[in-house]
């Protein structure tokens, strides 16, 4: 996206976040509706528990292992474009890549386990969850069949499909970190507004990388005062 459309964005999300009321606001993001709590109403408070702060910190693991699960699929894409394939090679990076797959399901369940009632990541955790389990699937598709050899353009087919879904997951559970913490938002700031408009367009995995805890800032968490 050229710069000059971005700025548009922006310019025009900030003019409606500027001109409407917290209630439209609510109203044009609908997330933050069921986000927005009559406590954190009442009090104003912006101050996360020590529940939605151990979420946020889940959900920011279960982000790292996806990354590694993109990385590791990417580099079986690589083997499997050598001729001849080094099966072994192959078969390695592929239980490799199983063991991530795993490890984020494990992470994702614990992450449900652990969320406040009615948080607003909830349902986004639902759909990761879901996703995980055509992972699950299309890995255990690509081990080494019995016969020792494996049907390349098949596999790459696999391979491709997967990219898509680690790297859709990852942009999943960026959005559910940002809903965490809403719920101990007193209305939808201005700063929430234009997240939700802007991460729709930036390339999230890069702004990632540059600050693993970039998405707890943007939810507006911080940890209780001791």
């Amino acid at each position: 996206m050229h710069s000059s459309t971005l700025l548009s964005i922006l310019a025009i999300s900030i003019s409606l976040a500027l001109a409407a009321p917290s209630h439209v606001l609510v109203e044009r993001v609908p997330q933050l509706a069921a986000s927005t709590t009559p406590a954190a109403n009442a009090t104003g408070n912006t101050t996360c528990s020590p529940a939605v702060l151990a979420l946020v910190a889940g959900i920011q693991l279960n982000i790292a292992d996806q990354f590694n699960e993109l990385n590791t699929v990417t580099a079986l894409g690589s083997i499997l474009d050598q001729l001849p394939m080094d099966v072994t090679l192959y078969s390695a990076t592929q239980t490799s890549l199983l063991g991530f797959v795993t490890k984020g399901i494990a992470i994702r369940e614990n992450n449900q386990k652990i969320a406040p009632p009615g948080n607003g990541a909830l349902p986004g955790l639902a759909i990761v969850a879901m996703a995980q389990l055509t992972e699950l699937n299309l890995t255990m598709s690509l081990a080494v069949p019995a016969s020792g050899i494996v049907n390349q353009t098949m596999a790459n087919a696999t391979v491709q499909a997967l990219k898509g879904d680690f790297t859709g997951g990852i942009k999943q559970n960026m959005e559910n970190a940002i809903m965490v913490c809403l719920a101990s938002l007193p209305f939808p700031s201005l700063h929430t507004a234009l997240t939700l408009v802007i991460s729709k367009y930036l390339d999230l995995e890069s702004i990632w990388k540059q600050d693993a805890n970039l998405t707890q800032a943007m939810a507006g968490c911080t940890a209780p005062a001791t």
